[in-house]
Order: C-alpha cells, then sequence, then structure tokens
C-alpha cells in the first residue's frame, strides 16, 4: 500500500477525509429516491381514483339492470342516510321539479365507508358516489389531486366527474352526455 498512513485514515461520516467522488454519488441516489418516491405518492392518487371509478361503474351498471322505478324518496332522509354511513352532513339539490333520489345504499370501496345515491335528473340516471377518505393516524388526509377542482372523462360511454369537496370524495357517473353530466355538477353540486 502506498501513501501516508494519515490519508488511508477516514470516518464514518468523512470527516478526516474528503472523497468528491463518492459525495456526488450520495447526493446522486439520494436525488434518484427522492424523485422515485414523489412519482410513487403522487401516481397513488391516480390509482385510487381508477380503482374508485372501476366500483363507480359496476355500481352504475347494476342499477341500470336492476332499473331502479318506483316512489322516488325525500332528499332529507337520504342525507341522513348518508350522515349515518359516510359520518359527514352532506347536502342534496332539493329542487324535486328536477331530481328524483330512487335509491341509497351503504357501499365499501376499498376500505373505505361510501354512500351511493341512485338519481334522476330529468330522464338521465345518475350514480352519486359519496366516498369518506381512511385517514392514516388521526391527521387530516391530503387531496388526491390538490392541482385540480374537478377531473372529468368518458370510457365505454360512461361518463365520470370527480370532485373533492369538504373533505368527502364525489363521484358522478352516468350514460348521459360528459358535458351535460360536468354542467349538471357544477351547477347544482358545488
Amino acid at each position: 500500500m502506498s501513501g501516508d498512513a494519515e490519508t488511508q485514515r477516514s470516518s464514518l461520516f468523512g470527516l478526516w477525509n474528503f472523497r468528491p467522488r463518492l459525495s456526488v454519488v450520495l447526493i446522486f441516489l439520494t436525488l434518484t429516491v427522492a424523485v422515485v418516491g414523489y412519482r410513487m405518492l403522487r401516481d397513488s392518487g391516480t390509482r385510487r381514483v381508477e380503482g374508485m371509478a372501476r366500483e363507480a361503474q359496476r355500481m352504475f351498471a347494476a342499477s341500470q339492470k336492476a332499473g331502479t322505478k318506483g316512489v322516488p324518496l325525500d332528499p332529507g332522509v337520504v342525507e341522513e342516510g348518508i350522515r349515518g354511513w359516510v359520518g359527514v352532513r352532506v347536502v342534496l339539490p332539493r329542487d324535486e321539479r328536477l331530481f328524483s333520489y330512487r335509491s341509497a345504499t351503504r357501499e365499501k370501496i376499498g376500505k373505505q365507508a361510501a354512500a351511493a345515491v341512485h338519481l334522476a335528473f330529468g330522464e338521465e340516471s345518475y350514480l352519486l358516489l359519496i366516498v369518506r377518505p381512511d385517514t392514516l393516524r388521526g391527521g387530516k388526509d391530503s387531496p388526491l389531486f390538490s392541482e385540480s377542482s374537478f377531473l372529468s372523462w368518458e370510457k365505454e360511454g360512461i361518463s365520470f366527474v370527480y370532485w373533492e369537496k369538504e373533505g368527502l370524495l364525489y363521484f358522478l357517473v352516468s350514460n348521459a352526455d360528459l358535458t351535460h353530466t360536468f354542467d349538471l355538477v357544477r351547477q347544482y353540486f358545488t
């Protein structure tokens, strides 16, 4: 071995000698792990919304097959049911000429408590899915998509509109036109 005995010594934290190559590699690895972790966290919101959309689509298809007709429910009764299932007070549109609430059921989306409200607006059928996200360790849960107030898309002829309001996640699902569904949300639910 060549060199001074003094230059061969090093400590765990590099206090006695400085190695620039090692420092650059460690900084690069730290940044890589941080970027990958951030992307995984950001994409987890997308995966959760896609999972909720699949469940909402399944519930909407089941309600279409069942053909929930009959006496419309009072919005106050539906709101009380939602409050019991989700644990938060929700205010639904009350215009009886436009809205008809057909049924309300308790659901579970993954491990999250949810309420599914089948309603009609005019001649169109809708499913309003209200989900209370689980909070981690008693803290306030962060929104899935903090940059946007609405997400809307269409898949296989079914329109989806997603929004967050007062700590709850809302999905409105319909086979109506996406523009019509989105306008309904903006006008009556927000």
